[in-house]
């Protein structure tokens, strides 16, 4: 019987085995932080989340701990949201679904953006009908607003957004959430926020938690805020109008309460961890942004692809001449000890773009980008 893989299937196949195998590298498609030494001493975190320390008073003391330590996170980017609407999940997926699940019912539709990461893994889609409204490349990544009002349907609920979006690094910023608030208060639908990584972004940037004319669901967590998807310490919260926000936050208590929730070592940590969270971010966005001018050197000597950008997370996108299907173009490469991103797998086109991690070491990562240089040099 023919084989009835997919290249996209081969590829990430082919790239977990060449991980396993010790025989990759120059590894630009890493999304793990600890891989490129960007993680913390272990003996600092023992001692941050308490792992080694008995448990001290009740799992509603460290609720309350937790949920008061991310209002206060969240008030630096200039949002009120009430403690007792914050709401806590195992992982980013569980708490991406968790914040569909508080405003839409499984049959109504929300508004994703495009080119990006799922916003719900695809075993999750039956929590809500997805659309796409579509992401615009001028000197940054940005919403394409006529899109997303053009998208906007009798059966719409909600919009989702990235702050900032997966692998684009487009952010909204200030005016664009208050585009969004006005565009979601008007139609009467939630804003959905994954703001995981938005620390990446210039500067304080504002929060879909700022919204006042509409409920807003911000999602986050100890994976992107401190680099740490291992301890499962994810969050939701809620904001928005008193009575909005009143019911949507009953919805995620509901809902929250019957699916699996953060641990309470997770909770405990909560508090200490974001306290300390420049230990993992300044170093993090050093890397990011030594890595960027990487790119920006190899513009000065005419690299073959052109940098779009966005305005924050740890992801780039290059476009590059369609010379060569993508998918077969990122398997040649890990050939030659190299990994980075077919576009199309995050919802770009086809053709003519890649996708490369800002994580990993800068010398890996300057080789990186000379060996796909001289590999695109080559085709071309």
């Amino acid at each position: 019987m023919p084989s009835t893989s997919r290249p996209q299937d081969e590829f990430r196949a082919r790239l977990e085995r060449a991980r396993a195998s010790g025989l990759l590298p120059l590894d630009l498609a890493v999304a793990d932080p600890e891989r490129c030494g960007l993680g913390w001493d272990r003996d600092e975190l023992e001692a941050l989340s308490g792992a080694a320390a008995p448990a001290r008073g009740s799992r509603a003391a460290a609720l309350a701990g937790a949920r008061e330590a991310i209002a206060s996170y969240l008030a630096g980017h200039r949002a009120s949201v009430q403690p007792d609407r914050i709401f806590f999940a195992p992982s980013r997926g569980v708490a991406r679904r968790l914040a569909l699940e508080s405003a839409c019912d499984p049959d109504d539709e929300v508004l994703a953006p495009a080119p990006a990461r799922p916003f719900v893994e695809p075993e999750d889609a039956e929590a809500a009908r997805l659309r796409k409204y579509a992401l615009e490349f001028g000197e940054t990544w940005q919403i394409d607003r006529r899109s997303l009002r053009r998208a906007v349907g009798p059966r719409t609920r909600a919009v989702a957004i990235g702050n900032p979006s997966e692998p684009t690094g487009a952010m909204p910023g200030d005016d664009g959430i208050a585009f969004l608030d006005e565009l979601c208060g008007a139609h009467g639908l939630a804003l959905l926020g994954d703001e995981a990584f938005i620390e990446t972004g210039p500067g304080p940037s504002a929060s879909v938690a700022r919204a006042t004319r509409c409920v807003a669901v911000h999602v986050s967590g100890l994976a992107g805020v401190c680099g740490l998807p291992q301890l499962g310490g994810e969050w939701i919260a809620v904001a928005g109008p008193d009575a909005l926000a009143a019911h949507a936050a009953s919805r995620a208590s509901a809902r929250a309460e019957a699916g699996p929730g953060a641990s309470e070592s997770a909770l405990r940590a909560i508090p200490a961890l974001l306290a300390r969270r420049e230990r993992f971010l300044t170093p993090l966005r050093a890397r990011l942004a030594r890595n960027r001018g990487a790119i920006a050197k190899a513009a000065l000597r005419e690299a073959p692809w052109t940098l779009q950008w966005g305005s924050g997370g740890w992801w780039a996108v290059l476009q590059i001449n369609p010379v060569r299907h993508e998918t077969e173009l990122c398997l040649a490469l890990l050939d030659e000890g190299v990994a980075v991103l077919p576009g199309h797998l995050d919802g770009l086109p086809e053709e003519g773009y890649l996708v490369v991690s800002l994580l990993p070491d800068p010398d890996v990562f300057t080789q990186g980008l000379e060996r796909l240089e001289a590999h695109l040099r080559r085709l071309a």
